[in-house]
């Protein structure tokens, strides 16, 4: 790999061409013109998210607007530009459209042939949601999946349900690992005349995923409901494993995260938060290591920070290396491991998690730390309201940490650490518009939080030097 840092692999040089939204918005319409004519336009391309191999893969996802010429109706289109090095790239083509052969092409989202090749990046792009190691997403995404439909309406009890309207959203999407759809079913009971709704969320897993995470699911949520706990997790509907697929109920409550931006009972919110992270913590059944998981992901984080500010190697090594001498000497407990803000749904005192195909037994005091940290980002990425974001984070702190042994206070400056580089590298991954101000800032504080992590007592009360909950200034 080239030692200039972001865009430039030298296995890899389209690249620095497939960064450039002006010029891939140039290419997209070309390819579009194409396929439909003139009945299509783009008004926009916006890159979403980029994945990175050094000397093996670059994944950019797009998200295109387009404007059809005759109605001035808008829609949106995602697209994924994967680029490899040497001539593998052909070869995944020709394995992506022998997969997409005789797939339904889901209304609106099929401006696109399933994949085609620009020459120029050298680069594949597929069409979502043609997706050669997802084969069902296209039929989900259609709603051809009867499987999905049968499942749905056995929720509704007895009875001779029909489905009078069937909508699904696609909420979010990994090319070649995996995808979130909202289904939303109208019905009818066709004898009583009745009426009703359900809305559930299809995971759509890569061959062989999916069971575990629905095991997973049954196994937690039985574990909760027999202990009494304070905590619950997103209720498995089904798993179809001809599809690949998992099935769970939306989770009753309100969204944490949407709560904290519109400043509805900030600080009570978070502290029921803290008490249901914390129960989970404490009360949910043993589980794996994923300690070596987490190091792998404090690695690839600092490797994307470090491609895209060379500079700051050193740095990254130094909190990796911290973070790892860590988490080999702290004991391990049931983590999520991903916990964002809109993870948490709070259902009167109960907290219910979902998004938990990470979970595994690690320190949880990095589920803390990520949350704090995501916090903070939160006034940037959403325009959440500073005031709103701080009083949550201490309300948070303040009663997670009574919940939980004490010594446990001790370890969050490190955790912070990992956290703050992970949040950093998503910056960049998401090419936030400020990324290069804002990459340099979050490791500035991932190093203090490192060092004062390295001054406090192993087991104790937290350091002087620690941090404060939230970084003032750039968040």
């Amino acid at each position: 790999m080239s030692q200039r840092g972001y865009p430039y692999d030298d296995t890899m040089p389209g690249i620095s061409l497939a960064i450039d939204p002006t010029a891939m918005r140039a290419m997209f319409a070309d390819e579009l013109m194409r396929t439909t004519g003139s009945d299509f336009t783009i008004d926009r391309c916006r890159l979403q998210r980029i994945r990175y191999r050094p000397a093996e893969h670059c994944f950019v996802h797009y998200a295109l607007e387009l404007v059809e010429t005759r109605t001035g109706r808008r829609s949106e289109a995602w697209l994924t530009g994967v680029i490899y090095p040497g001539p593998r790239t052909l070869r995944r083509l020709e394995k992506l459209l022998a997969a997409s052969a005789g797939q339904p092409r889901p209304e609106g989202w099929c401006r696109f042939e399933p994949g085609f090749y620009l020459p120029a990046a050298d680069m594949l792009v597929q069409s979502f949601p043609f997706d050669r190691r997802l084969r069902s997403l296209p039929s989900v995404v259609a709603g051809t999946a009867s499987e999905i439909d049968s499942l749905i309406i056995e929720g509704f009890g007895p009875g001779d349900w029909r489905i009078e309207m069937r909508r699904v959203e696609p909420v979010r999407y990994r090319a070649l690992s995996g995808a979130v759809l909202r289904h939303t079913v109208d019905v009818v009971e066709r004898e009583s005349g009745r009426r009703d709704r359900r809305t559930c969320y299809v995971k759509v897993c890569r061959a062989g995923e999916g069971e575990q995470e629905a095991r997973l699911l049954e196994t937690l949520s039985a574990h909760a409901r027999s202990t009494g706990q304070a905590f619950g997790v997103a209720e498995l509907t089904g798993y179809l494993d001809q599809l690949d697929v998992v099935v769970v109920e939306q989770a009753p409550g309100d969204c944490f995260e949407r709560m904290i931006i519109d400043g509805q009972d900030v600080a009570g919110a978070a502290r029921r938060a803290a008490r249901g992270l914390a129960a989970f913590h404490l009360g949910a059944m043993a589980s794996h290591s994923v300690a070596g998981a987490v190091i792998d992901r404090a690695n690839v984080a600092a490797s994307y920070v470090a491609w895209a500010c060379p500079d700051l190697a050193d740095d990254l090594r130094h909190i990796v290396g911290m973070a790892k001498h860590h988490l080999e000497t702290t004991e391990l407990s049931p983590t999520h491991l991903d916990l964002k803000p809109d993870h948490f749904f709070l259902d009167g005192e109960r907290v219910v998690f979902i998004d938990l195909n990470t979970f595994g037994a690690a320190d949880p005091v990095l589920d803390v730390a990520t949350l704090l940290a995501r916090f903070a980002a939160m006034p940037t990425r959403f325009g959440a309201p500073a005031a709103h974001v701080e009083t949550a984070a201490q309300a948070l702190a303040d009663e997670y940490f009574a919940q939980v042994p004490a010594e446990w206070r001790s370890r969050l400056d490190m955790n912070r650490a990992v956290a703050a580089v992970q949040v950093a590298s998503e910056f960049f991954r998401h090419q936030h518009p400020d990324w290069r101000e804002l990459v340099p800032a979050w490791i500035a504080r991932a190093r203090q939080a490192a060092d004062a992590g390295s001054r406090a007592p192993r087991y104790g009360r937290r350091s002087d030097a620690a941090m404060p909950l939230v970084p003032v200034g750039g968040a």
